[in-house]
């Protein structure tokens, strides 16, 4: 294809025009201000939509009557949303309401329409038309293979948190040397600098592209060859965007070049409802656009068809709070509806049941289906009790875009470790975190011990002490020798610590918290979270064995099923798109909902609320909100603050079914568990699965003083004689012989040891 030529153009000519509608029955149905939105020509347009007032209705029928009024042929039409799923809906109401023939419009996604353009133009930047594109794991295997060959440690700084920093990058059109220029005298920006600069190297060397550069060099092809701007520019006569509160920095760049020409440009959005900051979505863009365009016109949809009044003047008085936004007031023409209930439970438990027996009385008494009914919660750890409580009530449910809590890849290693150290011969389990987090110990290796197991009538993880002798040698050698010193050290901990302690210790020692705060994402942050989650659960227990016991019952039981469907669990961010006629927003306390990170930042905090905006609005009929005087985080019991989102839900909206606040409890004596003193019973722990060594129970001289013979005594194990001491510091381990309970192997960080 020529430049500047444009085949679709074939596909519509005045005598095969569509077989269109008269303009005048699109409008039927609307609202005065939608009809509005329908009906505007010429020049810029913003359409304010508030959430649940019908914007994509507006979108399609703003398309149909540009076609059925003659005022843009298909071809010259381009509209752009975030998901395909979403592209072919509206591509499939606009031909329902005009015909076939309007096929030709380009309705896709921003990557799509880049694609598009790039296969016919990529020349002007160099690449031949066939390049390849790299996805996400491509992307992150070419940044590790990069590093390795830099020698880079990729256990300091994680390939996928490099790869998250060249993505972030170029969402904010940073070349790889302007990145370097920017950031150079920051040694760890400086390193990631130098792994840009080979990866963008080595993506035009293998005629590739990944998805960032769909974008950035979509807009930079057009910066470069003036005929190309100009003929896309010429063609679009009418640009339409969708979610546009959710654009970044390139994509917005992408739509005012586009739109330079003809300026009709129709840009739907809702500032309240702009959640995906961590994806580079930048509010700025719809703020600001009527900067950019002094002469828009600008429409508000505030009539909701979704929710009642009730639920909407509660959304309206939080929002209210955020000075970031655009003002309107969302109504509705129907119910005013059923009071908010609000829950104040004494523990996460509490909370949980007392969600799973709401939601059964809401399906009981209004005639709901389980498919009617949804909880939300802030991040994916959450949904661990939710789940235990639903099994436990019977109640049907499935977990949305997203695994079950004990189904998540690093719940299933923590716990591989935790049976590995109740059953030292759990082949399944060793098999699974040998090289997890990567020790070097591949395939090849696992086969040579496998084998070496098989020959010597040893288990799998007994077989990893002879690593030489099975014919290992190198990295996997070494890592073999690692997780067998490892594991050593965490059996001997079994001896003293607790479920909690163990689980603990397990991600300290296994490296697995090093390796998700090295990624430094939101996705490492989260996962996190789910590992201290799982230190919570274990507090439960008495014994290690106790707890994998129930582990093993819990993470096999299948979700209950119901010829009704099952009650919908995500987190607030998957809620987005979506509606119910019964919601139960959980977990509203400080550092839970609004997230502690966004505490100290207030565009953070602003976008917090927004997402708690966008929850409650999800709701049709009726709102269910609850939160915990206390609740178990990184495996502590500590004391919450109720989320300052429902202070700002107005008191006469709501029946508080619990209103008395929870007194502080009595103190009690750690003495048992090796501390002196006495704290209260809501105390916070210490950061979980932190590098650091946990509360040492001793003096450092008792701790690494000891020699053979010296007489000790343990607070559990009492009175007994020092046979062996080796390590130092943190990994220093005593064998101790115990008078009474027989010779135990200590590792002396963690535990409650004295001289005589």
């Amino acid at each position: 294809m020529s430049r500047g030529s444009f085949s679709d153009e074939a596909l519509w000519d005045n005598s095969h025009a569509p077989s269109r509608r008269d303009p005048a029955t699109l409008l039927e149905g609307l609202t005065a201000p939608q009809r509005a939105a329908v009906v505007q020509r010429g020049g810029p347009l913003l359409v304010i939509a508030g959430a649940g007032s019908g914007k994509t209705r507006v979108l399609t029928r703003r398309i149909a009557h540009l076609l059925a009024t003659g005022d843009a042929r298909p071809y010259e039409i381009m509209a752009i949303t975030f998901t395909n799923k979403a592209a072919d809906e509206m591509r499939r109401r606009v031909v329902e309401l005009v015909g076939e023939d309007a096929r030709p419009m380009w309705v896709s996604t921003f990557h799509s329409a880049c694609l598009r353009m790039l296969r016919a133009h990529a020349d002007v930047l160099g690449y031949e038309r066939g390049f390849t594109i790299y996805d996400a794991g491509d992307a992150e295997t070419a940044v590790e293979r990069i590093m390795k060959e830099l020698n880079f440690d990729t256990k300091r700084l994680s390939p996928r948190s490099v790869s998250a920093a060249i993505s972030a990058a170029k969402n904010e059109m940073l070349s790889p040397e302007t990145y370097f220029d920017t950031f150079g005298d920051d040694p760890q920006r400086r390193r990631i600098a130098e792994v840009f600069l080979a990866y963008a190297k080595r993506l035009r060397t293998a005629n590739a592209m990944d998805f960032d550069d769909l974008l950035v060099n979509a807009v930079l092809m057009m910066r470069a060859d003036a005929r190309v701007l100009e003929s896309y520019q010429m063609r679009f006569k009418y640009l339409l965007v969708d979610e546009f509160q959710d654009t970044n920095g390139v994509q917005n760049e992408l739509v005012m070049m586009l739109a330079a020409e003809h300026r009709n440009l129709c840009v739907v959005g809702d500032s309240d409802q702009s959640i995906y900051r961590f994806r580079a979505a930048d509010v700025r863009n719809i703020l600001q656009f009527e900067q950019r365009f002094p002469d828009a016109e600008v429409i508000v949809l505030e009539q909701n068809f979704r929710s009642t009044q009730t639920i909407l003047d509660a959304a309206n008085a939080v929002i209210a709070k955020n000075a970031s936004r655009h003002p309107k007031n969302l109504f509705t023409e129907g119910a005013q509806g059923e009071k908010i209930r609000l829950y104040r439970a004494g523990d996460e438990y509490d909370e949980g049941r007392w969600v799973a027996s709401e939601l059964r009385r809401l399906r009981s008494e209004h005639g709901l289906s389980w498919n009617d009914l949804a909880v939300f919660y802030r991040t994916n750890a959450q949904s661990r009790v939710l789940e235990e409580e639903m099994l436990r009530a019977n109640v049907p449910y499935r977990v949305v875009s997203g695994m079950r809590f004990y189904d998540r890849k690093e719940i299933k290693s923590a716990l591989a470790y935790a049976r590995l150290i109740v059953n030292p011969r759990d082949e399944a389990s060793a098999r699974r975190v040998i090289n997890d987090p990567k020790r070097g110990v591949g395939e090849a290796a696992q086969a040579k011990l496998g084998a070496y197991a098989a020959e010597h009538g040893l288990s799998f993880a007994e077989a990893a002490h002879y690593g030489a002798a099975a014919g290992l040698t190198g990295k996997a050698l070494t890592g073999t020798g690692k997780f067998s010193f490892m594991l050593d050290e965490l059996r001997a901990l079994a001896n003293d610590l607790s479920p909690r302690e163990i689980i603990d210790a397990i991600v300290r020692e296994s490296g697995m918290g090093d390796a998700l705060r090295a990624e430094n994402s939101d996705e490492a942050y989260s996962r996190l979270e789910n590992l201290g989650e799982l230190a919570s659960a274990a507090a439960q227990y008495d014994t290690l064995l106790d707890f994998v016991e129930r582990m093993a019952l819990v993470a096999d039981s299948d979700q209950l099923g119901s010829g009704e469907g099952a009650i919908s669990l995500m987190t607030l961010h998957v809620a987005k798109g979506l509606e119910f006629p019964a919601v139960a927003v959980t977990g509203l306390e400080e550092t839970v909902f609004p997230h502690r990170r966004a505490l100290s930042d207030d565009a953070e905090l602003e976008e917090e609320r927004r997402l708690f905006y966008v929850g409650v609005t999800r709701a049709m009929r009726f709102l269910v909100l609850s939160h915990a005087w206390t609740r178990t985080l990184w495996g502590q019991r500590v004391e919450a603050i109720a989320s300052r989102f429902l202070q700002e839900v107005p008191a006469e909206l709501v029946t508080d079914l619990s209103s008395t606040v929870p007194t502080r409890r009595s103190s009690f004596s750690l003495e048992d568990d090796g501390f002196v003193g006495r704290a209260t019973e809501f105390t916070s722990g210490r950061a979980f699965g932190t590098g650091a060594a946990p509360p040492v129970r001793s003096t450092g001289a008792e701790l690494l003083g000891l020699e053979v013979g010296d007489a000790v005594i343990h607070d559990r194990f009492g009175a007994g004689t020092v046979t062996r001491v080796e390590g130092e510091g943190n990994h220093a381990r005593a064998t101790v012989n115990f008078d009474e309970h027989g010779t135990k192997h200590l590792v002396l960080a963690m535990t409650p040891l004295h001289r005589a």
